[in-house]
Protein backbone atom coordinates (compact mmCIF):
# COMPACT_ATOMS: atom_id res chain seq x y z
CA UNK A 1 0.00 0.00 0.00
CA UNK A 2 2.86 2.42 0.78
CA UNK A 3 4.49 1.47 -2.67
CA UNK A 4 1.01 2.29 -4.21
CA UNK A 5 0.83 5.67 -2.70
CA UNK A 6 4.23 6.56 -3.33
CA UNK A 7 4.05 5.33 -7.48
CA UNK A 8 0.49 7.62 -7.21
CA UNK A 9 1.74 10.56 -5.87
CA UNK A 10 4.92 10.48 -7.80
CA UNK A 11 2.56 10.39 -10.74
CA UNK A 12 0.48 13.05 -9.85
CA UNK A 13 3.57 15.28 -9.19
CA UNK A 14 5.08 15.10 -13.03
CA UNK A 15 1.74 15.17 -14.52
CA UNK A 16 0.30 18.21 -12.89
CA UNK A 17 0.85 21.82 -14.62
CA UNK A 18 4.56 22.77 -13.28
CA UNK A 19 5.07 26.68 -13.17
CA UNK A 20 8.03 28.19 -15.02
CA UNK A 21 10.70 28.18 -13.63
CA UNK A 22 13.82 29.75 -15.38
CA UNK A 23 16.42 26.81 -13.94
CA UNK A 24 15.18 24.37 -16.76
CA UNK A 25 13.63 26.68 -19.30
CA UNK A 26 14.67 27.11 -22.88
CA UNK A 27 14.13 30.00 -24.89
CA UNK A 28 13.68 29.71 -28.84
CA UNK A 29 13.21 32.49 -31.50
CA UNK A 30 10.58 31.54 -33.42
CA UNK A 31 10.33 34.70 -36.16
CA UNK A 32 12.87 36.89 -38.15
CA UNK A 33 10.90 39.33 -40.44
CA UNK A 34 11.58 42.17 -37.09
CA UNK A 35 8.27 43.24 -38.01
CA UNK A 36 5.65 40.54 -35.86
CA UNK A 37 2.97 43.34 -33.85
CA UNK A 38 1.12 40.79 -31.91
CA UNK A 39 1.01 37.27 -30.68
CA UNK A 40 -1.25 34.59 -29.28
CA UNK A 41 0.15 30.41 -28.45
CA UNK A 42 -3.00 27.83 -29.66
CA UNK A 43 -4.04 26.37 -25.82
CA UNK A 44 -2.26 22.72 -27.27
CA UNK A 45 0.74 24.80 -28.30
CA UNK A 46 0.91 23.30 -31.68
CA UNK A 47 0.16 26.69 -33.69
CA UNK A 48 0.75 30.02 -33.14
CA UNK A 49 -0.95 33.47 -34.55
CA UNK A 50 1.38 36.83 -35.21
CA UNK A 51 0.18 40.04 -36.71
CA UNK A 52 2.59 41.02 -39.39
CA UNK A 53 3.23 44.79 -39.72
CA UNK A 54 4.72 46.62 -42.74
CA UNK A 55 4.83 50.14 -42.78
CA UNK A 56 1.10 51.02 -42.21
CA UNK A 57 -0.02 47.60 -43.23
CA UNK A 58 -1.11 44.93 -41.12
CA UNK A 59 -1.53 40.99 -41.84
CA UNK A 60 -2.60 37.98 -39.68
CA UNK A 61 -0.15 34.61 -39.64
CA UNK A 62 -0.38 31.43 -38.39
CA UNK A 63 2.87 29.29 -37.99
CA UNK A 64 3.22 25.51 -37.38
CA UNK A 65 5.47 25.45 -34.25
CA UNK A 66 6.75 21.86 -34.93
CA UNK A 67 6.72 22.89 -39.05
CA UNK A 68 7.82 26.08 -39.15
CA UNK A 69 5.60 26.70 -41.94
CA UNK A 70 3.51 29.79 -42.26
CA UNK A 71 -0.04 30.55 -43.70
CA UNK A 72 -1.03 33.79 -44.34
CA UNK A 73 -5.17 33.90 -43.09
CA UNK A 74 -5.55 37.41 -43.29
CA UNK A 75 -4.68 40.11 -46.28
CA UNK A 76 -2.77 43.16 -45.50
CA UNK A 77 -4.54 46.68 -45.16
CA UNK A 78 -4.32 49.69 -43.15
CA UNK A 79 -5.19 48.62 -39.89
CA UNK A 80 -3.98 48.63 -36.03
CA UNK A 81 -4.13 45.26 -34.12
CA UNK A 82 -4.72 45.73 -30.76
CA UNK A 83 -4.47 41.46 -29.42
CA UNK A 84 -5.26 38.37 -31.18
CA UNK A 85 -6.14 35.29 -29.09
CA UNK A 86 -6.80 31.43 -29.95
CA UNK A 87 -10.56 29.92 -28.91
CA UNK A 88 -10.25 27.36 -26.03
CA UNK A 89 -10.38 24.38 -28.11
CA UNK A 90 -7.84 26.14 -30.81
CA UNK A 91 -10.28 26.21 -34.09
CA UNK A 92 -10.60 30.21 -34.17
CA UNK A 93 -8.99 32.98 -33.93
CA UNK A 94 -10.41 36.11 -32.19
CA UNK A 95 -8.69 39.29 -33.19
CA UNK A 96 -9.29 43.46 -32.10
CA UNK A 97 -8.30 45.81 -34.66
CA UNK A 98 -9.51 49.45 -35.82
CA UNK A 99 -9.38 49.78 -39.56
CA UNK A 100 -8.29 53.15 -41.57
CA UNK A 101 -11.63 55.33 -40.95
CA UNK A 102 -11.95 54.15 -37.74
CA UNK A 103 -8.67 54.62 -35.46
CA UNK A 104 -9.86 55.22 -32.03
CA UNK A 105 -12.58 52.39 -32.18
CA UNK A 106 -11.62 48.96 -32.57
CA UNK A 107 -13.84 45.68 -32.94
CA UNK A 108 -13.70 42.58 -32.18
CA UNK A 109 -13.44 39.54 -34.85
CA UNK A 110 -13.58 36.33 -35.39
CA UNK A 111 -12.21 33.63 -37.62
CA UNK A 112 -11.74 30.08 -38.37
CA UNK A 113 -8.05 29.20 -37.44
CA UNK A 114 -6.46 28.14 -41.16
CA UNK A 115 -8.59 31.44 -42.63
CA UNK A 116 -11.98 32.42 -43.76
CA UNK A 117 -14.25 35.48 -43.74
CA UNK A 118 -13.55 37.35 -40.32
CA UNK A 119 -17.02 38.22 -38.47
CA UNK A 120 -17.60 41.46 -36.15
CA UNK A 121 -18.33 40.16 -32.49
CA UNK A 122 -18.59 43.62 -30.61
CA UNK A 123 -18.07 47.06 -31.33
CA UNK A 124 -15.63 49.59 -28.76
CA UNK A 125 -13.30 47.14 -27.41
CA UNK A 126 -9.82 47.89 -25.59
CA UNK A 127 -7.53 44.89 -25.57
CA UNK A 128 -7.16 41.45 -26.42
CA UNK A 129 -10.03 39.09 -24.53
CA UNK A 130 -9.61 36.16 -22.17
CA UNK A 131 -11.87 33.18 -21.63
CA UNK A 132 -13.50 31.45 -19.12
CA UNK A 133 -12.41 28.19 -18.03
CA UNK A 134 -15.77 26.56 -19.72
CA UNK A 135 -14.96 28.41 -22.65
CA UNK A 136 -18.60 30.21 -22.83
CA UNK A 137 -17.58 33.49 -22.10
CA UNK A 138 -14.94 35.81 -22.38
CA UNK A 139 -13.67 39.01 -20.89
CA UNK A 140 -12.15 42.24 -22.16
CA UNK A 141 -11.42 45.94 -21.15
CA UNK A 142 -13.29 49.26 -22.67
CA UNK A 143 -11.99 52.76 -22.30
CA UNK A 144 -14.23 55.44 -21.31
CA UNK A 145 -12.19 58.48 -22.21
CA UNK A 146 -14.68 60.80 -20.93
CA UNK A 147 -14.92 59.86 -17.39
CA UNK A 148 -11.12 58.82 -17.29
CA UNK A 149 -11.68 54.62 -16.65
CA UNK A 150 -11.63 51.44 -17.87
CA UNK A 151 -14.70 49.21 -17.78
CA UNK A 152 -13.54 45.53 -17.58
CA UNK A 153 -16.82 43.86 -19.41
CA UNK A 154 -17.99 40.11 -19.85
CA UNK A 155 -19.47 38.73 -22.52
CA UNK A 156 -21.03 35.99 -24.70
CA UNK A 157 -18.69 33.58 -26.59
CA UNK A 158 -21.02 35.31 -29.75
CA UNK A 159 -20.72 38.63 -28.44
CA UNK A 160 -24.04 39.06 -26.96
CA UNK A 161 -24.88 39.04 -23.34
CA UNK A 162 -22.08 42.20 -22.94
CA UNK A 163 -22.12 43.16 -19.92
CA UNK A 164 -20.02 45.61 -17.57
CA UNK A 165 -18.24 43.74 -14.50
CA UNK A 166 -16.31 47.00 -13.05
CA UNK A 167 -15.33 50.37 -13.68
CA UNK A 168 -12.14 51.25 -12.89
CA UNK A 169 -10.00 54.88 -12.95
CA UNK A 170 -6.91 54.66 -15.29
CA UNK A 171 -4.81 57.12 -16.91
CA UNK A 172 -5.92 56.50 -20.65
CA UNK A 173 -3.23 57.76 -22.85
CA UNK A 174 -0.19 55.36 -21.74
CA UNK A 175 -0.40 51.53 -21.19
CA UNK A 176 -3.48 51.64 -19.85
CA UNK A 177 -5.26 48.45 -21.76
CA UNK A 178 -2.88 46.09 -21.66
CA UNK A 179 -4.80 43.52 -20.56
CA UNK A 180 -7.05 41.36 -18.70
CA UNK A 181 -6.65 37.31 -17.46
CA UNK A 182 -9.46 34.59 -16.35
CA UNK A 183 -8.59 32.72 -13.45
CA UNK A 184 -8.46 28.82 -14.04
CA UNK A 185 -11.55 28.58 -11.25
CA UNK A 186 -13.06 31.05 -13.05
CA UNK A 187 -13.89 32.90 -10.14
CA UNK A 188 -11.30 35.85 -10.66
CA UNK A 189 -10.21 38.57 -13.71
CA UNK A 190 -6.78 39.85 -13.14
CA UNK A 191 -6.08 43.46 -14.95
CA UNK A 192 -3.34 45.68 -15.51
CA UNK A 193 -3.71 49.35 -15.61
CA UNK A 194 -2.01 52.67 -14.33
CA UNK A 195 -3.73 54.47 -11.86
CA UNK A 196 -3.27 58.19 -12.41
CA UNK A 197 -3.68 60.81 -9.39
CA UNK A 198 -0.58 62.32 -7.09
CA UNK A 199 0.27 58.45 -6.27
CA UNK A 200 0.68 57.24 -9.75
CA UNK A 201 1.19 54.00 -9.86
CA UNK A 202 0.45 50.64 -11.77
CA UNK A 203 -1.53 48.28 -10.46
CA UNK A 204 -2.26 44.75 -11.00
CA UNK A 205 -5.70 44.30 -9.66
CA UNK A 206 -7.96 41.18 -8.59
CA UNK A 207 -11.63 41.20 -9.56
CA UNK A 208 -14.36 38.66 -8.25
CA UNK A 209 -16.22 37.48 -11.04
CA UNK A 210 -18.85 36.81 -8.84
CA UNK A 211 -19.69 40.68 -7.63
CA UNK A 212 -17.22 42.94 -8.87
CA UNK A 213 -15.02 43.28 -5.89
CA UNK A 214 -11.42 45.02 -6.62
CA UNK A 215 -8.27 43.78 -4.66
CA UNK A 216 -5.33 44.97 -5.25
CA UNK A 217 -2.98 42.18 -5.96
CA UNK A 218 0.51 44.03 -6.75
CA UNK A 219 1.35 47.91 -7.40
CA UNK A 220 4.43 50.22 -8.04
CA UNK A 221 6.21 51.91 -10.24
CA UNK A 222 7.05 49.25 -13.21
CA UNK A 223 5.18 49.24 -16.41
CA UNK A 224 2.71 46.48 -16.49
CA UNK A 225 1.88 44.41 -19.47
CA UNK A 226 -0.05 41.62 -19.57
CA UNK A 227 -0.86 39.42 -16.97
CA UNK A 228 -1.35 34.91 -18.20
CA UNK A 229 -2.43 32.55 -15.26
CA UNK A 230 -0.60 29.78 -14.74
CA UNK A 231 -2.84 26.44 -14.99
CA UNK A 232 -2.82 25.92 -11.31
CA UNK A 233 -4.07 29.21 -10.68
CA UNK A 234 -1.64 30.07 -7.61
CA UNK A 235 0.26 32.63 -9.78
CA UNK A 236 0.84 34.61 -12.79
CA UNK A 237 3.49 35.42 -15.12
CA UNK A 238 3.72 39.01 -16.15
CA UNK A 239 5.70 41.36 -18.25
CA UNK A 240 7.18 44.23 -16.04
CA UNK A 241 9.63 47.24 -16.70
CA UNK A 242 10.82 49.37 -13.79
CA UNK A 243 9.66 53.36 -14.80
CA UNK A 244 13.58 54.24 -15.40
CA UNK A 245 13.93 51.33 -17.85
CA UNK A 246 12.42 50.72 -21.27
CA UNK A 247 13.33 46.65 -21.15
CA UNK A 248 10.79 44.33 -20.46
CA UNK A 249 11.10 41.24 -18.45
CA UNK A 250 8.73 38.51 -16.96
CA UNK A 251 8.19 37.95 -13.45
CA UNK A 252 5.81 35.98 -11.62
CA UNK A 253 3.76 37.02 -8.82
CA UNK A 254 1.89 34.67 -6.33
CA UNK A 255 -1.87 34.19 -5.73
CA UNK A 256 -4.16 35.13 -3.47
CA UNK A 257 -0.30 36.43 -1.90
CA UNK A 258 1.65 38.71 -4.08
CA UNK A 259 4.99 37.55 -3.43
CA UNK A 260 6.67 39.13 -6.75
CA UNK A 261 9.85 36.87 -8.53
CA UNK A 262 12.09 37.50 -11.11
CA UNK A 263 11.80 34.78 -14.11
CA UNK A 264 14.23 36.39 -16.52
CA UNK A 265 17.05 38.44 -16.13
CA UNK A 266 18.69 39.23 -19.39
CA UNK A 267 19.20 42.11 -22.22
CA UNK A 268 16.15 41.09 -23.97
CA UNK A 269 12.81 43.22 -24.09
CA UNK A 270 10.02 40.82 -24.15
CA UNK A 271 7.18 43.41 -24.67
CA UNK A 272 3.93 43.43 -22.61
CA UNK A 273 2.23 40.57 -24.13
CA UNK A 274 2.43 36.99 -22.84
CA UNK A 275 0.44 33.82 -23.71
CA UNK A 276 0.70 30.41 -22.14
CA UNK A 277 -0.29 26.94 -23.18
CA UNK A 278 -3.00 25.21 -21.44
CA UNK A 279 -0.26 22.68 -19.42
CA UNK A 280 1.51 25.29 -18.48
CA UNK A 281 4.65 24.15 -20.13
CA UNK A 282 5.00 26.76 -23.14
CA UNK A 283 4.58 30.15 -23.42
CA UNK A 284 5.17 33.20 -26.26
CA UNK A 285 6.02 36.35 -26.29
CA UNK A 286 7.92 39.19 -28.41
CA UNK A 287 11.72 40.14 -28.10
CA UNK A 288 11.85 43.90 -28.91
CA UNK A 289 15.10 45.96 -30.40
CA UNK A 290 15.34 49.34 -30.48
CA UNK A 291 18.24 51.56 -32.09
CA UNK A 292 17.70 55.12 -31.83
CA UNK A 293 20.37 57.91 -32.42
CA UNK A 294 20.35 61.93 -32.52
CA UNK A 295 20.11 63.31 -36.46
CA UNK A 296 20.46 67.10 -37.08
CA UNK A 297 18.83 68.02 -40.18
CA UNK A 298 19.14 71.71 -42.03
CA UNK A 299 16.12 73.40 -42.85
CA UNK A 300 14.52 70.10 -42.80
CA UNK A 301 16.38 68.75 -45.85
CA UNK A 302 16.63 65.17 -46.06
CA UNK A 303 19.70 65.36 -48.51
CA UNK A 304 21.73 67.31 -45.46
CA UNK A 305 20.57 64.82 -42.72
CA UNK A 306 23.31 63.73 -40.27
CA UNK A 307 23.67 61.79 -37.67
CA UNK A 308 25.66 62.77 -34.52
CA UNK A 309 25.51 60.06 -32.37
CA UNK A 310 26.88 56.55 -33.00
CA UNK A 311 27.50 53.14 -31.16
CA UNK A 312 24.53 51.27 -29.19
CA UNK A 313 23.53 53.82 -27.06
CA UNK A 314 19.26 54.85 -27.71
CA UNK A 315 18.12 58.16 -27.25
CA UNK A 316 14.71 58.31 -27.46
CA UNK A 317 13.97 62.19 -27.42
CA UNK A 318 15.78 65.50 -28.32
CA UNK A 319 15.13 69.12 -27.65
CA UNK A 320 16.76 72.47 -27.78
CA UNK A 321 18.96 72.85 -24.87
CA UNK A 322 20.45 75.92 -22.87
CA UNK A 323 23.79 78.33 -24.68
CA UNK A 324 22.63 75.99 -27.95
CA UNK A 325 23.12 72.59 -26.76
CA UNK A 326 20.94 69.50 -27.46
CA UNK A 327 18.63 67.96 -24.40
CA UNK A 328 18.14 64.04 -24.80
CA UNK A 329 16.05 61.58 -23.37
CA UNK A 330 18.08 58.01 -23.21
CA UNK A 331 16.87 55.05 -23.02
CA UNK A 332 16.43 54.77 -19.74
CA UNK A 333 14.42 57.88 -19.23
CA UNK A 334 17.87 59.92 -17.89
CA UNK A 335 18.45 63.48 -18.93
CA UNK A 336 21.52 63.99 -21.03
CA UNK A 337 23.28 67.10 -22.40
CA UNK A 338 25.37 67.63 -25.00
CA UNK A 339 26.70 69.92 -28.07
CA UNK A 340 24.81 70.07 -31.32
CA UNK A 341 27.42 68.11 -32.85
CA UNK A 342 26.49 65.19 -30.30
CA UNK A 343 30.43 65.76 -28.44
CA UNK A 344 31.00 66.79 -24.77
CA UNK A 345 28.01 64.27 -23.97
CA UNK A 346 27.23 64.19 -19.91
CA UNK A 347 24.10 64.08 -17.23
CA UNK A 348 21.87 66.57 -17.10
CA UNK A 349 20.28 65.71 -13.50
CA UNK A 350 20.90 62.45 -12.52
CA UNK A 351 17.98 60.61 -10.98
CA UNK A 352 15.56 62.45 -12.54
CA UNK A 353 13.16 59.97 -14.70
CA UNK A 354 11.69 61.71 -18.10
CA UNK A 355 8.63 60.24 -19.33
CA UNK A 356 7.34 62.85 -21.34
CA UNK A 357 8.25 66.60 -22.47
CA UNK A 358 11.40 68.66 -21.75
CA UNK A 359 12.13 72.06 -22.66
CA UNK A 360 14.21 75.30 -22.65
CA UNK A 361 12.34 78.51 -21.27
CA UNK A 362 14.97 80.92 -23.54
CA UNK A 363 17.62 79.70 -21.53
CA UNK A 364 16.41 80.69 -18.41
CA UNK A 365 15.50 77.76 -17.13
CA UNK A 366 14.95 73.79 -18.25
CA UNK A 367 11.58 72.99 -17.61
CA UNK A 368 10.84 68.90 -17.73
CA UNK A 369 8.53 66.21 -15.95
CA UNK A 370 9.89 64.01 -13.52
CA UNK A 371 8.62 60.39 -12.45
CA UNK A 372 8.79 60.06 -8.92
CA UNK A 373 5.08 58.70 -6.75
CA UNK A 374 3.28 60.88 -9.77
CA UNK A 375 4.60 62.76 -12.97
CA UNK A 376 5.91 65.94 -11.74
CA UNK A 377 6.61 69.52 -13.01
CA UNK A 378 9.81 70.61 -12.51
CA UNK A 379 12.21 73.97 -13.09
CA UNK A 380 15.43 74.48 -12.58
CA UNK A 381 18.20 76.88 -13.70
CA UNK A 382 20.21 76.70 -17.29
CA UNK A 383 22.47 74.98 -15.13
CA UNK A 384 20.39 72.54 -13.22
CA UNK A 385 20.40 74.42 -10.05
CA UNK A 386 17.87 75.65 -8.04
CA UNK A 387 15.28 72.72 -8.79
CA UNK A 388 11.84 73.67 -8.23
CA UNK A 389 8.67 71.86 -8.80
CA UNK A 390 5.53 73.60 -10.63
CA UNK A 391 3.03 71.11 -10.97
CA UNK A 392 1.91 67.63 -10.17
CA UNK A 393 -0.15 64.72 -12.26
CA UNK A 394 1.36 66.28 -15.55
CA UNK A 395 1.62 64.45 -18.92
CA UNK A 396 2.97 67.08 -21.66
CA UNK A 397 4.39 70.66 -21.32
CA UNK A 398 6.07 73.15 -23.53
CA UNK A 399 7.53 76.99 -22.47
CA UNK A 400 6.81 80.19 -24.28
CA UNK A 401 9.65 81.59 -26.73
CA UNK A 402 9.61 84.20 -24.18
CA UNK A 403 10.40 82.05 -21.02
CA UNK A 404 8.20 84.06 -19.24
CA UNK A 405 5.05 80.97 -18.67
CA UNK A 406 4.24 77.14 -19.82
CA UNK A 407 1.84 74.84 -20.47
CA UNK A 408 1.13 72.05 -19.28
CA UNK A 409 -1.41 69.02 -19.37
CA UNK A 410 -2.82 67.24 -16.54
CA UNK A 411 -5.21 64.43 -16.03
CA UNK A 412 -6.55 63.23 -12.35
CA UNK A 413 -9.43 61.32 -11.57
CA UNK A 414 -12.73 61.54 -12.40
CA UNK A 415 -11.83 65.14 -13.77
CA UNK A 416 -9.97 63.98 -17.10
CA UNK A 417 -7.18 65.67 -18.84
CA UNK A 418 -7.08 69.07 -18.68
CA UNK A 419 -4.69 71.99 -19.78
CA UNK A 420 -3.58 74.59 -17.77
CA UNK A 421 -1.30 77.69 -17.68
CA UNK A 422 1.14 78.62 -15.36
CA UNK A 423 3.88 81.18 -15.08
CA UNK A 424 7.52 80.39 -14.87
CA UNK A 425 8.39 81.57 -11.70
CA UNK A 426 5.47 79.43 -10.41
CA UNK A 427 2.36 80.19 -8.53
CA UNK A 428 -1.17 78.92 -9.17
CA UNK A 429 -1.96 77.67 -12.46
CA UNK A 430 -4.93 78.82 -14.62
CA UNK A 431 -7.04 76.05 -16.33
CA UNK A 432 -7.43 76.81 -19.86
CA UNK A 433 -11.27 76.48 -21.25
CA UNK A 434 -10.03 75.72 -25.00
CA UNK A 435 -11.50 72.06 -25.38
CA UNK A 436 -13.97 71.60 -28.46
CA UNK A 437 -17.73 70.63 -27.63
CA UNK A 438 -18.30 66.61 -26.70
CA UNK A 439 -14.28 65.85 -26.92
CA UNK A 440 -11.52 65.17 -24.60
CA UNK A 441 -7.64 65.97 -24.81
CA UNK A 442 -5.26 63.35 -26.14
CA UNK A 443 -2.88 65.36 -23.39
CA UNK A 444 -0.12 66.52 -26.51
CA UNK A 445 0.36 69.89 -26.55
CA UNK A 446 2.51 73.21 -28.04
CA UNK A 447 3.05 77.11 -27.69
CA UNK A 448 3.33 78.70 -31.38
CA UNK A 449 6.28 80.94 -32.07
CA UNK A 450 5.00 84.14 -31.49
CA UNK A 451 3.39 83.09 -28.06
CA UNK A 452 0.11 84.23 -28.47
CA UNK A 453 -1.54 81.14 -29.93
CA UNK A 454 -1.65 77.24 -28.49
CA UNK A 455 -1.84 73.89 -30.50
CA UNK A 456 -3.65 70.88 -28.71
CA UNK A 457 -4.65 67.03 -29.98
CA UNK A 458 -8.43 66.08 -28.76
CA UNK A 459 -10.43 63.72 -29.58
CA UNK A 460 -14.57 64.31 -30.60
CA UNK A 461 -16.75 61.81 -29.86
CA UNK A 462 -19.79 63.10 -30.96
CA UNK A 463 -21.46 62.28 -33.76
CA UNK A 464 -18.24 60.39 -34.65
CA UNK A 465 -15.26 59.28 -33.00
CA UNK A 466 -12.72 61.66 -35.02
CA UNK A 467 -9.10 63.24 -33.92
CA UNK A 468 -8.37 66.64 -33.90
CA UNK A 469 -5.89 69.45 -33.87
CA UNK A 470 -7.02 72.56 -32.35
CA UNK A 471 -5.85 76.79 -32.14
CA UNK A 472 -6.83 78.65 -29.43
CA UNK A 473 -5.62 81.74 -27.92
CA UNK A 474 -2.99 81.29 -25.80
CA UNK A 475 -4.68 83.50 -22.95
CA UNK A 476 -7.72 81.02 -23.08
CA UNK A 477 -11.21 80.22 -25.15
CA UNK A 478 -12.39 78.06 -27.72
CA UNK A 479 -10.89 77.29 -30.83
CA UNK A 480 -10.07 79.37 -33.42
CA UNK A 481 -9.27 76.73 -35.99
CA UNK A 482 -9.93 72.66 -35.82
CA UNK A 483 -8.16 70.22 -37.99
CA UNK A 484 -8.67 66.59 -38.62
CA UNK A 485 -5.99 64.77 -37.27
CA UNK A 486 -4.87 61.28 -38.87
CA UNK A 487 -5.45 58.79 -36.40
CA UNK A 488 -1.76 57.59 -36.19
CA UNK A 489 -0.14 61.21 -35.79
CA UNK A 490 2.65 61.38 -33.51
CA UNK A 491 3.80 64.12 -31.68
CA UNK A 492 2.85 67.70 -31.84
CA UNK A 493 4.65 70.80 -32.78
CA UNK A 494 4.75 73.82 -34.87
CA UNK A 495 6.33 74.69 -37.90
CA UNK A 496 8.84 77.43 -37.34
CA UNK A 497 7.19 80.19 -39.31
CA UNK A 498 4.10 79.38 -36.95
CA UNK A 499 2.07 78.68 -40.03
CA UNK A 500 1.81 74.94 -39.83
CA UNK A 501 1.42 72.18 -37.30
CA UNK A 502 3.72 69.24 -38.23
CA UNK A 503 3.38 65.69 -36.46
CA UNK A 504 5.16 62.51 -37.70
CA UNK A 505 3.18 59.68 -39.86
CA UNK A 506 4.77 56.66 -41.01
CA UNK A 507 4.07 55.48 -44.56
CA UNK A 508 5.56 52.74 -46.32
CA UNK A 509 7.51 51.30 -43.96
CA UNK A 510 9.20 55.16 -43.12
CA UNK A 511 8.49 57.70 -40.52
CA UNK A 512 8.58 61.50 -41.96
CA UNK A 513 7.79 64.91 -40.60
CA UNK A 514 4.13 66.14 -41.85
CA UNK A 515 2.76 69.74 -41.69
CA UNK A 516 -1.18 70.90 -41.71
CA UNK A 517 -0.84 74.49 -42.94
CA UNK A 518 -3.26 76.47 -40.90
CA UNK A 519 -4.43 78.09 -44.14
CA UNK A 520 -6.19 74.96 -44.62
CA UNK A 521 -5.41 71.97 -47.45
CA UNK A 522 -4.68 68.58 -47.09
CA UNK A 523 -1.24 68.01 -44.76
CA UNK A 524 2.40 67.68 -46.84
CA UNK A 525 4.96 65.85 -46.76
CA UNK A 526 8.20 67.68 -45.01
CA UNK A 527 11.20 65.21 -44.89
CA UNK A 528 11.33 62.19 -47.47
CA UNK A 529 12.82 59.44 -45.72
CA UNK A 530 12.66 55.67 -47.24
CA UNK A 531 13.32 53.98 -44.16
CA UNK A 532 14.18 54.27 -40.72
CA UNK A 533 11.09 55.31 -37.30
CA UNK A 534 11.33 59.03 -36.28
CA UNK A 535 10.47 58.48 -32.08
CA UNK A 536 10.92 62.41 -31.62
CA UNK A 537 11.55 65.69 -33.06
CA UNK A 538 12.61 69.50 -32.74
CA UNK A 539 13.38 72.61 -34.33
CA UNK A 540 16.28 74.47 -32.83
CA UNK A 541 15.33 78.34 -31.43
CA UNK A 542 16.10 80.02 -34.35
CA UNK A 543 14.17 77.36 -36.55
CA UNK A 544 17.33 76.84 -38.72
CA UNK A 545 17.84 72.38 -37.87
CA UNK A 546 15.19 69.65 -37.20
CA UNK A 547 16.48 67.84 -34.52
CA UNK A 548 15.62 63.87 -34.64
CA UNK A 549 15.26 61.02 -32.74
CA UNK A 550 15.78 58.31 -35.54
CA UNK A 551 16.28 54.90 -35.53
CA UNK A 552 14.84 51.19 -36.34
CA UNK A 553 12.39 48.67 -33.88
CA UNK A 554 12.58 45.34 -34.49
CA UNK A 555 10.19 42.50 -33.04
CA UNK A 556 9.88 38.80 -33.30
CA UNK A 557 8.32 35.98 -31.94
CA UNK A 558 10.30 33.90 -29.62
CA UNK A 559 8.91 30.64 -27.34
CA UNK A 560 9.87 29.75 -23.47
CA UNK A 561 9.99 26.14 -23.47
CA UNK A 562 10.04 24.64 -19.73
CA UNK A 563 11.65 21.02 -19.78
CA UNK A 564 9.72 18.39 -17.66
Amino acid sequence: MALGLAVFAGYRRWTRPHGFNAQNMQITKLTDSGKVGSVAISPDGRYIVYVLVDGEQQSLWVRNVATKSDVQVLAPEVAQFVGVSFSPDGNYIYFVRSSKTTVYLSALFVMPVLGGPPRQLILDIDSSISFSPDGKQFTFMRGVPPRGTAEIRIANVDGSGDRLLVDLPTFLTLDAFNGVAWSPDGKTIVASRWTPGKEARFVLSAISVANGHVAELFSGHEIIGRPVWLPDGNGLVVPMAPAWETRTQLWTVSYPGNEVNRLTNDLADYGKQVEMTRDGQTLVAMERRRVSHIWVVPQGETGRAEQITHGEISDLAVAPGPGGKLLVRGANRNLMLMNGDGSARAPFLPGVLNLFAMSNCADRYVVFDSYKSGTELWRTDEDGSNPTKLAEEVYDSDCSPDGKWLLYSSSRIAEGTKIYRLAAEGGSPTELSVLPASGVYTGELAIAPDGKRIAYGCVQFEPGVLPLLAVAPAAGGPPSQVFTEPGDAQRLRWSPDGKGLQYLLTRKGATNLWEQRLAGGEPRQVTNFTSGQIFDFAWTRDGKKLLLAKGETASDVVLFRVEK
